[in-house]
């Protein structure tokens, strides 16, 4: 799954930034072969630090009570948990252009600190609602990555957001229900959609027009 010069690279990034313990959570079905791919991803990843722990658990249909607590009704899927810490979630298996930024976003988390700029952390401290972030990617998407980074950090900067990161060639259900018609998709909210990449600003002043939009709809 992973070359030699990968695993050396991610082991050494991972003892150099890593701080506190940081647990993937993964829901597969019995095997289908990306589940079993996930697995692999997952322990394979736990191979390479002894900060990362695999807790892996069978969807049973959507019927997992674990996935129930967290609103997950599609898999397999990877939750990256850390203490009560549970909002970022990886449908699919981050290879190709996606390993990088699963990567930082294991690694921000178990720091509880990301690089975002003075701009992005003021709009994001002005979202008041719990907030929804729906990412549709493709392996092979190199314009993916940068969003994929602004969600987790999302996340884990603010308590009210949730990133889930969608590889759209394994839930073609999903990506035709949210018309995705090419990648990096955007979905915020379920209110505000956006096809393309994304300098960091103006994602989080996007993110917080659609948490706005959203609280006006129901207030207004």
């Amino acid at each position: 799954m992973f070359s030699a010069a990968e695993r050396e690279s991610i082991a050494h990034r991972l003892a150099q930034s890593m701080n506190d313990e940081v647990t993937l959570l993964l829901f597969v079905d019995g095997g289908t072969i990306v589940s079993e791919e996930l697995k692999e991803f997952g322990n394979v990843m736990a191979s390479l630090s002894q900060k990362i722990r695999v807790d892996i658990q069978t969807a049973d249909g959507g019927k997992n009570e674990r996935m129930r607590q967290l609103h997950i009704e599609n898999w397999p899927c990877m939750v990256l948990v850390k203490s009560d810490f549970s909002r970022i979630r990886y449908y699919g298996i981050p290879l190709g252009y996606e390993l990088p930024p699963v990567v930082d976003a294991i690694i921000e988390l178990s720091s509880s600190k990301t690089p975002l700029s003075p701009v992005a952390r003021a709009a994001l401290s002005t979202v008041r609602r719990r907030a929804n972030i729906k990412l549709f990617v493709l392996q092979t998407c190199h314009f993916c990555p940068t969003v994929a980074r602004h969600s987790y950090r999302a996340a884990i900067e603010s308590k009210n957001v949730t990133a889930e990161i969608i590889d759209s060639s394994l839930f073609p259900d999903l990506a035709a229900r949210h018309a995705v018609m090419g990648v990096p998709k955007i979905i915020l909210n379920d209110n505000m959609d956006i096809t393309g990449a994304m300098a960091e600003a103006d994602f989080f002043e996007k993110l917080r027009d659609s948490d706005h939009s959203l609280i006006d709809s129901m207030y207004g």
